[in-house]
C-alpha cells in the first residue's frame, strides 16, 4: 500500500467559458495519509470545490476539463479510470459529502432507500432486506432518533443538521476510505456544526476514514484537522500542520484570514481586520503573485513574478510567500 492514501499533483482544471478560460486549479498539489485529517481553507471562488470535483472526476464536461497533473489514489492514477471503474470506486472507497444536503438527496425517495441504493450498489450479493437493515444501521450510527421508523421518511421531513447526517450516512455505508466533505456545517447553527463535526471525527476514527475537509471556518480547522492547505485563487499558497498554521501562519493570505475572525485570546473589545480588495478575476491572466493587489507587503518582485511553495524553516511548513512572516 502506498504510504499515502491520496496523492495529487500539479492538478489544473480549467473550465472553458465564453468570457474566457477559467484557471478555477492551477498546479496544485496535496497529499493525505490514512486515517489523517486535511483541511482545504480559503475563500469563495479559490478553488476548494473544484479541486473536490477533480479528484471525484465530477466537473461537468463542458465546460470543465481537468487539464493536467495526476490524482492518485492508493497508487493508482485516477485520471486513467474508465467510467465503469469510477463508478466502482465512488461510494466504496471515496465518498463525498455534498455542500447542500437537501439539494444532494432525492425528494421522492425515502433517506433509507437512499442509503440501501448506495449498499447495494456496491454490494450486489445483498438481499433488499440485508440493504434496508445496514440503513437502518446506518441512520442509527449518525444518531437519528428512531432510526427504524425515520428511514421511512423523506428528505423534506428531516431538519437541516438531520439531513446533514443522513449524508453522512450515506458517504460511510460502505466504509471508504477517503471521506470529502465539502462545506458539511454550511447553513446550519453552531450547536448543530458541533454535533455534526463531532459525529464526523468519531466515526473517522471508528472507520479508520481518512478526511478531506473543505471550510471557509478556521474554527472548523482548528478543532477537527490534523494539517491544512490555505488555497487563493486555484493554487495552495500555504500548507501545514494545524497548530503552525495558527501560532506561526507564513503567508500574508494566511494572517488575513486568522486576523479577520474573532478570537478568544484577544483582549475584549478588539476590531477585527478584514481583508481589503476583491479575490481576481481567475478568467484573466496574473502576473506575478494573485495576492499582491491585497498584500500589505507587497514588493515590486511581487508583481512580476509568483512565488513557489517554499520551506519556511518550521517543520513541515511552507508557502508561496517572497517575503513570508
Amino acid at each position: 500500500m502506498a504510504e499515502n492514501l491520496l496523492e495529487v499533483n500539479n492538478l489544473k482544471t480549467y473550465f472553458f467559458t465564453r468570457s474566457g478560460v477559467v484557471k478555477a486549479v492551477d498546479d496544485v498539489s496535496l497529499t493525505i495519509k490514512p486515517g489523517q485529517t486535511l483541511g482545504i481553507v480559503g475563500e469563495s471562488g479559490c478553488g476548494k470545490s473544484v479541486t473536490a470535483l477533480s479528484i471525484m472526476r465530477l466537473v461537468a464536461m463542458p465546460p470543465g476539463k481537468i487539464v493536467g497533473g495526476e490524482i492518485n489514489f492508493n497508487g493508482e492514477n485516477i485520471l486513467e479510470k474508465d467510467l465503469d471503474e469510477l463508478t466502482n470506486l465512488r461510494g466504496s472507497k471515496i465518498s463525498m459529502i455534498f455542500q447542500d444536503p437537501m439539494t444532494s438527496l432525492n425528494p421522492v425517495f425515502n433517506v433509507g432507500f437512499q442509503i440501501a441504493e448506495t449498499v447495494k450498489r456496491h454490494h450486489k450479493d445483498l438481499s433488499n432486506d440485508q440493504a434496508w437493515k445496514r440503513s437502518v444501521e446506518m441512520l442509527d450510527l449518525v444518531r437519528i432518533p428512531d432510526a427504524k421508523k425515520r428511514a421511512k421518511n423523506y428528505p423534506h421531513e428531516f431538519s437541516g443538521g438531520m439531513r446533514q447526517r443522513v449524508m453522512i450516512a450515506i458517504a460511510l455505508a460502505c466504509n471508504p476510505k477517503l471521506l470529502i466533505a465539502d462545506e458539511p456545517t454550511t447553513a446550519l447553527d453552531v450547536t448543530i456544526q458541533a454535533q455534526v463535526l463531532e459525529l464526523m471525527s468519531g466515526l473517522s476514527k471508528e472507520f479508520g476514514t481518512a478526511v478531506m475537509l473543505i471550510t471557509h471556518d478556521l474554527g472548523v480547522v482548528a478543532g477537527t484537522c490534523q494539517h491544512v492547505n490555505v488555497m487563493y485563487a486555484g493554487h495552495v499558497v500555504e500548507s501545514a500542520p494545524v497548530h503552525q498554521i495558527f501560532q506561526t501562519p507564513a503567508h500574508p493570505y494566511t494572517v488575513g484570514l486568522l486576523r479577520s475572525i474573532p478570537r478568544l485570546d484577544e483582549k475584549r473589545g478588539s476590531n477585527l481586520i478584514p481583508i481589503s480588495g476583491q479575490p481576481p478575476d481567475l478568467s484573466k491572466e496574473i502576473i506575478g503573485c494573485p495576492y499582491a493587489p491585497r498584500c500589505p507587503k507587497v514588493q515590486d518582485r511581487c508583481r512580476q513574478e509568483r512565488p513557489e511553495l517554499k520551506p519556511v524553516g518550521r517543520g513541515e511548513q511552507v508557502a508561496a510567500c517572497f517575503y513570508p512572516d
